[in-house]
């Protein structure tokens, strides 16, 4: 087994630098805690446009994982009477958060990595893979560029895509630099369907000028009583009405707060956190989440930030994607969390559907050889990227900061259509920039593909939010601000067809949880 990142396992990707918690409901505290409260919970969170039997999946692998990861040497976060330390987050019915040791996820992704070095696999660092390559209909690895530039082809009788988010489309941001919507590119040019892609999450207390670290909400102000106040010093949880801890999650609270801030109730475009009213015994557990230079401070400045994508590739619940030879799992992947995701949900999901996919793809290529690529696909794909590599050099900043400026602007926490549309226009004419950039380097080369992913990405974020002409969840436009269960309780999906990106909207199956 072979994995194959462009940066280095175990540390630059979003699973390394997530809040260390995720929900696993096993009747921890409550035997009424179950995974079909879950399932509910994520359903109605998601405003019901989940695919309610990957819901279902990811609700009942919570305590396989804990199990698992104990196996693995992960330590969890401990009370002293209880076992483990467990805690509830908005939107969840029951207590079910298991945290890592020290609250982040290296807790998990280390120990991960040194049982996978046991295990024989071998690690391809530095590699940043270009196409997903086909034989008759069948992916049989990746093309990819090693740390030189120098094109490398990736045999594989099972390919596992896991190339996690799109966060580093927008400006404002905590995702880790490395997410620059690869996957959703990779899958978009290889013919597959990708759903939901208009529902990007915010997340509300983001510190810093550009938003790279959260001040973790659910932890100071929904379970230790901060208070987030605008510049007037109202508290704007209650001027929202978003006291009932079901409805105080990362959609809502997030719109509340850049309402505040557009409508001129905040400071230099920042609300305030204000942990005065935090008992000091509760305080003295969460320091360790404060800044280490700031830990003296009780009043910090707090925006959002983009955070995950709700949407990706389909899959069904054994982590299969239409193309045969390709699983896929984790933040590349659509379907779990409908229009908005719970917290804790994330790294549910991502262990979960990764343990799926490991075991699925071992059992697929158990006795068999990989077949070799189509050789016109390989020496078109050198081609191209011999051109990417030709042209005036120089312009990969400039153009990726301008995409982000844009996303921030248009497509961020609230929408309108005349936004989306100047969206379009201006990534527009940044592909036409593109297509005569060049690179004088291969990090440059590697910058110039990064943004050629991330300009098809951002495509299909505008063209389902302009389709989606309702708000629910994530996805709010002044234009059309209600939710619309009569003509909107449905996914829209995108694949391409020819040089068009063709949208589809398929009705949503309310197999188990419907709308009240």
């Amino acid at each position: 087994m072979v994995l194959a990142s462009k940066s280095r396992p175990g540390y630059g990707n979003n699973t390394a630098i997530a809040g260390g918690a995720f929900a696993a409901a096993a009747g921890w505290r409550d035997p009424q805690d179950i995974p079909h409260h879950h399932l509910r919970d994520t359903v109605i969170g998601g405003r019901f446009i989940n695919n309610q039997a990957l819901v279902a999946t990811v609700a009942g692998g919570g305590k396989r994982q804990v199990l698992d990861f104990q196996a693995f040497g992960v330590k969890f976060r401990r009370d002293s009477k209880e076992g483990l330390y467990v805690a509830r987050a908005p939107g969840h019915s029951y207590a079910h958060h298991v945290y890592g040791e020290n609250r982040i996820g290296t807790d998990f992704t280390l120990p991960l990595r040194a049982q996978a070095d046991r295990d024989g696999v071998k690690f391809m660092e530095g590699v940043f893979v270009t196409r997903l390559l086909q034989r008759a209909g069948r992916v049989v690895g990746a093309m990819a560029l090693d740390r030189d530039a120098h094109p490398v082809v990736i045999n594989a009788v099972v390919t596992v895509l896991a190339c996690g988010g799109l966060g580093q489309l927008y400006l404002h941001t905590n995702n880790a630099a490395g997410t620059t919507a690869d996957g959703y590119a990779l899958a978009y040019h290889a013919g597959l369907t990708l759903r939901d892609m208009e529902f990007v999450q915010f997340y509300p207390t983001a510190l810093g000028e550009l938003g790279s670290r959260n001040l973790i909400y659910e932890a100071f102000v929904f379970n230790g009583g901060a208070i987030i106040r605008n510049s007037q010093g109202e508290d704007v949880r209650v001027r929202h009405g978003l006291q009932d801890p079901m409805v105080f999650t990362r959609d809502r609270f997030t719109r509340a707060l850049m309402t505040e801030i557009l409508e001129g109730r905040a400071t230099a475009d920042k609300l305030t956190m204000d942990l005065t009213p935090v008992p000091p015994e509760t305080l003295a557990k969460l320091t360790p989440l404060l800044p280490r230079e700031e830990r003296e401070r009780r009043q910090f400045p707090v925006a959002p930030t983009a955070h995950f994508a709700m949407g990706g590739l389909d899959i069904d619940t054994d982590s299969h994607t239409a193309l045969p030879g390709l699983l896929a799992c984790g933040e590349v992947c659509g379907g779990v969390h409908g229009a908005n995701r719970l917290a804790g949900n994330a790294l549910t999901e991502v262990f979960v559907f990764g343990t799926i996919a490991g075991e699925e793809a071992a059992h697929l290529s158990a006795g068999t050889q990989p077949d070799s690529p189509e050789g016109d696909d390989v020496l078109g794909e050198v081609d191209r990227l011999r051109q990417s590599a030709s042209g005036q050099t120089g312009q990969s900043q400039q153009l990726r900061r301008a995409l982000k400026q844009v996303m921030w602007d248009k497509v961020g926490v609230i929408r309108d259509h005349a936004g989306l549309q100047g969206a379009l226009a201006e990534i527009a004419s940044l592909n036409e920039a593109v297509g005569v950039a060049g690179a004088a380097c291969p990090r440059e080369l590697v910058k110039l593909l990064e943004m050629d992913y991330m300009l098809t990405t951002a495509e299909m974020v505008c063209r389902a939010a302009l389709k989606r002409s309702e708000s629910r969840g994530a996805h709010f436009r002044t234009d059309s601000p209600q939710e619309d269960n009569q003509g909107w309780l449905k996914n829209i999906t995108i694949r391409r067809r020819g040089s068009q990106m063709e949208m589809d909207t398929v009705p949503v199956a309310l197999t188990e949880i419907s709308p009240e």
